[in-house]
């Protein structure tokens, strides 16, 4: 059995690179377009097994191109599918543009990631028991991902969950069975119920969500690195400097990285810093599952930094 099970979202990107996030009502010419794998589940599951972790996926494709192009992606990194299986409704698809700075903007739409079911869970609920660590997202139903908290926290298996797209669904009963939780900025303020992002408030705000039951908080700040919050210490992870190319998939390789470090036995701690390294990397190249480093590839980026 795999160390790491992702169950979630697994999506087909189509990529357009833009001069600039265009505004309301404007219309602007992209310079590329490019299809590329991606779903935050299928991302994060891919950025484990890139740098040596044992995975299974856990979640659902449509039975078109789309579909078994990811399928092909994820067994060309050794993950066990398994636990992936086919839907009626088309493969996830996310709409991505690109800056020229590296900043992006998503549209997706679901498809077969919202019929992931108890049903599927029960099937291969094997594969997540005997798991040391599970990844959750939002990119799948809600009631499917407590149903699996749940099962983890019955059975002793370390949750990581990703809190994206953040909603107001999310109770602290969920987060109190999570070991770690991972937002983003955004997302942390969405957690707190706070209106807009003032992030001169962040420590309040980290406080606030803290108090809902968190073991472990985590909160990715982009180019500003990162947060981490137990309740008794506050440590800053300042970002490793490089030129963005895209920052899709970013957050993702931070969380596969993680929990590599986590299984391989590092502390928390030394985990996060090897994460920053390699969400560093990520952003360098375009796209989502292309811009996941090697192990090889990250050793090498931190030597040299």
């Amino acid at each position: 059995m795999a160390d790491i099970v992702v169950v979630g979202s697994l999506n087909m990107d189509l990529i357009v690179r833009v001069p600039h996030i265009p505004k309301v009502g404007e219309t602007i010419l992209a310079k590329e377009i490019h299809n590329n794998g991606g779903g935050k589940g299928a991302n994060q599951a891919i950025a484990a097994a890139r740098l040596g972790s044992s995975v299974a996926m856990v979640g659902k494709v449509g039975q078109d191109k789309n579909g078994h192009a990811l399928l092909n992606a994820l067994m060309k990194e050794n993950i066990d599918i398994t636990g992936v299986e086919f839907s009626e409704d088309m493969t996830g698809t996310a709409f991505i543009q690109v800056s020229d700075e590296g900043d992006n903007n998503i549209v997706v739409y679901s498809g077969a990631n919202r019929h992931v079911d108890i049903a599927q869970i029960e099937r291969n609920r094997h594969i997540i028991e005997n798991s040391k660590i599970c990844v959750l997202q939002m990119e799948i139903p809600f009631e499917v991902v407590k149903y699996v908290a749940n099962i983890c926290y019955s059975k002793g298996v370390k949750v990581v969950f990703n809190p994206a797209p953040a909603t107001a669904q999310i109770d602290d009963d969920l987060l109190k069975k999570s070991y770690i939780l991972i937002p983003n900025e955004t997302e942390l303020f969405l957690l707190a119920g706070e209106d807009g992002l003032n992030l001169d408030r962040i420590d309040e705000v980290i406080e606030k969500v803290y108090r809902r039951g968190v073991n472990n908080l985590i909160v990715t700040l982009g180019d500003k690195g990162s947060l981490y919050y137990n309740g008794e210490k506050k440590l800053v992870f300042e970002s490793k400097k490089v030129k963005a190319a895209d920052t899709t998939a970013a957050g993702d390789s931070f969380i596969g990285a993680l929990v590599t470090g986590l299984v391989e036995g590092k502390t928390l701690e030394d985990s996060i810093e090897f994460a920053t390294y390699v969400a560093a990397l990520t952003v360098t190249k375009l796209g989502a599952q292309n811009s996941l480093p090697t192990r090889e590839e990250v050793e090498s980026f931190i030597i040299n930094n």
